[in-house]
């Protein structure tokens, strides 16, 4: 079968592998029927966030069951399911108190040996583990470009938020408009904020931000959006001003710099975005004498059933941010594109 390889730095491509085969009787094989690029993918590949290669890349897929491991009690052939990123047990301490991605008999799929050393999903079969709990139904009528969203790309928007704590009437600042940034915009408009601030560099993003939910959009190459939104929430109290909550949707110095600057007294501070090794970009000092909360972490897997449920009603819509379907024969040139932005690329779905 194909899948797409990662043989070292700048060296990736699709090959020939062996087809998966169940190695524990909690494992089931899918047949993968859409996946996705990640920017991780990217980082992986330009060295951003060191590996050990060669790795099978990919933790963004949904498909159908096609082998089911003799433990498995939820599943069966046939089924159709999205897969997390993260394949969690669900029962151990981490996963019980909602830490699921740091389940230690858990492994996230196509990272290497320090994350687990599971082959990834940009392929055409996948061996997932923690069945029962990594596998989560898809319901009917949610196609699977769409669910493919469900689990890194809009989770990770979600958690986001939900790290923000953000109530109704308050404020809030995403920075970053992509797919990450575009998942927080919507999670928050769930929060019913009195005002959502977006900000990024493209006003194509910006522009698909407000049909999101922003109510305001800032253009950071044009003005300094820290300026812009303490002027536009300083309520005749300058020395208050700021957002309730901002999130970092990016994870570059400069971003995360402006978004804790961005936030009021007693706001907080979610980072999603993955920072450059020993990179920060915050004043812990001013954060501390401002009694503001930073937060960091990575998605908890189980918001995806949440979120696929939300799809299923119409609360939410990630259909704009598939702006490419290829097939998974197309790799090197939907690899090529997504890293590149071409072609307007926010994301790009790949069919086996």
């Amino acid at each position: 079968m194909q899948a797409a390889v990662l043989r070292g730095p700048h060296d990736i491509g699709l090959e020939d592998v062996p087809r998966p085969v169940i190695e524990k009787d909690t494992d089931v094989i899918v047949r993968v029927t859409a996946t996705a690029i990640c920017t991780s993918d990217v980082h992986y590949a330009d060295g951003f966030l060191p590996i050990e290669e060669p790795i099978r890349l990919g933790h963004e897929f949904v498909g159908v069951v096609d082998e089911v491991g003799g433990g498995v009690r939820t599943l069966k052939r046939g089924d159709r399911v999205a897969v997390a990123p993260y394949a969690w047990c669900g029962a151990c301490s981490m996963c019980r108190r909602g830490q699921e991605s740091w389940c230690p008999h858990g492994a996230l799929f196509g990272s290497g040996k320090g994350w687990g050393d599971l082959a990834g999903g940009l392929s055409e079969y996948t061996r997932v583990i923690n069945a029962d709990t990594s596998c989560i139904p898809i319901p009917d009528g949610i196609p699977d470009e769409h669910a493919v969203l469900a689990g890194d790309v809009f989770g990770t928007g979600f958690f986001a938020v939900e790290q923000c704590e953000l109530q109704p009437g308050q404020t809030i600042a995403v920075f970053g408009a992509g797919p990450i940034g575009l998942s927080a915009v919507q999670s928050a408009a769930l929060r019913s904020p009195a005002r959502i601030f977006l900000v990024d560099i493209l006003d194509s993003r910006l522009e698909l931000g407000l049909a999101m939910g922003a109510t305001d959009v800032i253009n950071s190459g044009h003005v300094d959006p820290v300026e812009e939104i303490r002027r536009a929430t300083d309520g005749g109290h300058p020395f208050l001003s700021g957002v309730d909550a901002a999130a970092d949707c990016v994870g570059i110095e400069v971003t995360v710099d402006r978004a804790s600057k961005s936030i009021t007294k007693g706001g907080i501070l979610s980072i999603v975005g993955v920072p450059h090794p020993g990179s920060f970009g915050i004043d812990l000092q001013a954060a501390q004498l401002a009694s503001q909360t930073i937060k960091v972490g990575m998605t908890p897997q189980r918001n995806m059933a949440r979120i696929l449920g939300l799809m299923e009603r119409g609360r939410i819509d990630v259909a704009p941010f598939v702006t490419h379907v290829m097939e998974l024969k197309e790799f090197d040139r939907a690899f090529s594109m997504f890293a590149g932005h071409e072609d307007g690329c926010l994301k790009v779905v790949l069919r086996p």
